[in-house]
């Protein structure tokens, strides 16, 4: 029983051993060069202007995970503060951020 177990483990150690030789003396291709899968994407376009800033603070407020009925009165509170800000958003869509 001990043989037969030691038996074993030795051709597993055997079998993982002769593996990466098997595996790099069976290929064709030539080793050491490398191919990309996939031809590599074109940069993104550059941002001329975005609308993230715009009325982002009653967006940020809509998108919380905050209780529909606690919302509703914070609208009524951010709606006048983008209004008053809007114009230093709409010129904030000029510098796009990364």
């Amino acid at each position: 029983m001990r043989s037969l177990r030691l038996l074993v483990i030795g051709a597993v150690l055997l079998g993982f051993l002769a593996s990466p030789c098997v595996a790099a003396s069976g290929s064709d291709e030539p080793s050491g060069t490398l191919e990309p899968t996939h031809p590599p994407m074109p940069p993104p376009e550059k941002k001329i202007y975005t609308t993230d800033h715009l009325f982002a603070v009653t967006r940020s407020v809509t998108g919380s995970t905050l209780v529909p009925a606690a919302q509703v009165p914070l609208i009524f509170l951010t709606v006048p503060v983008d209004l008053v800000f809007l114009p230093i958003e709409a010129i904030a869509g000029f510098f796009p951020g990364g």
